[in-house]
């Protein structure tokens, strides 16, 4: 795909933008020809990516999981993991999990991914009972925070690995540590387990805990003290209410693990690969167990949603940012659900930033004023993979900002702009010349935009955001001439959605 470079003049004088193109023009075109036609509005539209209407949850799960399952041929020869989009799953980031696992009630969370063909083989049948048993909404985390199938950002990795995702350990170490604090009693590799996980905490000390297999489904209430599991380990509290950890496969026979012989050998057929041993009815058996649980002993769900938590995040920080009442349409999304998003067809609005970052904190809710006023959604992804939490809230030194030059993780950052952001043009730049967002980070967004010259121009109209909440600087919100060039810097990036998008 071709890039476009401007001179560093303009790249430097470009803190907000307007890159409009052909696409433009023939819409502009298509409209006047139309003039009969009614008119949309950003009030009326139901058909954009960012509509309030737009189904994310579902449309992510139905289109990310199957495009994996589909490429992955060997395992499971091509075939999709759901059939149909009525899917209860709902994607969280890390720091909306550690909130979720604070509150109070019954949660169902399934520690998975799309890129795991173990998580492809369980989800369906989880999906299956879900709808059965009435239940509309399966909490979903992965420790593999990129996504990426070679697992080099699984944190879910003891000290003595050298994979990137080691580094931060200690977000899988604390979430068991701190929430999970009988999952020995339902995992195969527990903490007095050779493969357990060892992390090093805030304070330096070496800690050890069980290590749990994605996926892995479990029934969490911060309170209970009964203990399901049959173990025997007497454990008194028990957050862990109920759990599935079974590692299985799929294809378009069923569920199967590959077959093994006494000593544990792969058994090989006469061409060579493996024996698949069909086991759906006995997993799914196994499987319904968690289900069952909840409906003989009654049991309600709760639910947090992604409103809750913008609430409780962006509150968290000493300043009520958002009120008890008020809607929210900022809505926040993880790294493999953005990726995907920036690959749909369409136009979107997003946001780079998240409660951790205070200039994020600054603006958020004139952001937000804007989208409910014109009845839109912004998705917003927060580039610190904790939120900040491991640091705001627990003390960790570690940067877990994918945006800043000498993050250990700034290839997540290069890898939006080289894949979908390509024609990104802001003022700071890498030593390597990759530009360098600042959040908070608005933009308007169309994978298949071009410019007049034909370059690719995805993004349509950006933001950089440098107000703060500090009333001795320069850039604070409170200022009235700050406000005033905020709100027209936001306008500009409404302006350019509405523009792509066809709408009045």
């Amino acid at each position: 795909m071709k890039r476009k470079l401007i001179s560093a003049v303009l790249v430097a004088a470009m803190t907000v933008g307007i890159l409009a193109g052909c696409a433009l023009s023939q819409k502009e075109s298509n409209r006047n020809e139309a003039g009969s036609q009614k008119k949309e509005t950003l009030e009326s539209t139901k058909t954009q990516l960012s509509s309030p209407d737009y189904d994310f949850e579902k449309e992510y799960a139905f289109g990310d999981f199957n495009a994996h399952s589909r490429a992955d041929m060997e395992r499971q020869g091509g075939i999709d993991t759901f059939e149909d989009k009525e899917i209860v799953f709902q994607d969280i980031s890390y720091d909306q999990l550690i909130y979720l696992l604070q509150q109070e009630g019954n949660f169902l969370i399934q520690l998975s991914g799309s890129w795991c063909h173990n998580s492809r083989a369980m989800s369906p049948s989880v999906n299956a009972f879900a709808k059965e048993y009435g239940i509309d909404t399966i909490y979903s985390y992965d420790f593999n925070v990129d996504n990426g199938e070679d697992g080099s950002m699984f944190v879910r990795m003891s000290n003595e690995k050298t994979t990137l995702g080691t580094k931060y350990n200690y977000m899988y170490g604390e979430f068991v540590s701190k929430y999970l604090t009988n999952l020995d009693d339902w995992i195969a590799y527990p903490s007095d387990d050779d493969t357990a996980v060892s992390y090093t905490n805030a304070q330096g000390k070496e800690v050890t805990v069980g290590r749990l297999q994605q996926p892995f489904l479990f029934l969490y209430n911060k309170d209970n003290t009964v203990d399901n599991s049959g173990s025997g380990n007497g454990s008194k509290k028990c957050p862990v209410v109920y759990a599935f950890e079974e590692m299985a496969e799929r294809d378009s026979k069923g569920v199967y693990v590959k077959e093994t012989d006494d000593e544990g050998n792969p058994v090989l057929d006469e061409d060579g690969n493996p024996v698949r041993k069909y086991i759906t009815e006995e997993y799914n058996e196994r499987l319904r167990g968690i289900f069952d649980h909840i409906k003989n002993n009654n049991l309600q769900l709760a639910h947090y949603t992604k409103t809750d938590y913008m609430r409780q995040a962006f509150n968290s920080y000493g300043t009520e940012i958002f009120k008890p009442d008020e809607q929210i349409n900022v809505y926040p999304v993880t790294y493999r659900q953005l990726k995907w998003l920036l690959g749909e067809d369409g136009n979107s609005l997003v946001l780079i930033g998240g409660p951790g970052s205070e200039k994020t904190r600054a603006v958020i809710s004139k952001i937000n004023q804007y989208a409910v006023e014109n009845q839109v959604r912004v998705y917003m992804y927060d580039p610190q993979i904790d939120g900040g939490y491991t640091i705001d809230k627990w003390g960790y030194t570690q940067t877990t900002n994918i945006c800043e030059e000498d993050s250990p993780i700034i290839k997540m950052y290069t890898d939006l702009v080289d894949g979908y952001l390509t024609n990104l043009e802001v003022a700071k730049t890498t030593e390597d010349g990759v530009p360098l967002i600042q959040e908070p980070f608005l933009f308007a967004y169309n994978k298949d935009a071009v410019d007049e010259d034909g370059f690719a121009a995805p993004i349509a109209a950006y933001a950089e955001l440098p107000y703060t909440l500090d009333p001795e600087t320069r850039h604070y919100i409170g200022k009235e001439k700050n406000q005033t060039a905020c709100d027209e810097q936001i306008k500009t990036v409404y302006a350019g959605y509405a523009k792509w998008a066809g709408i009045e």
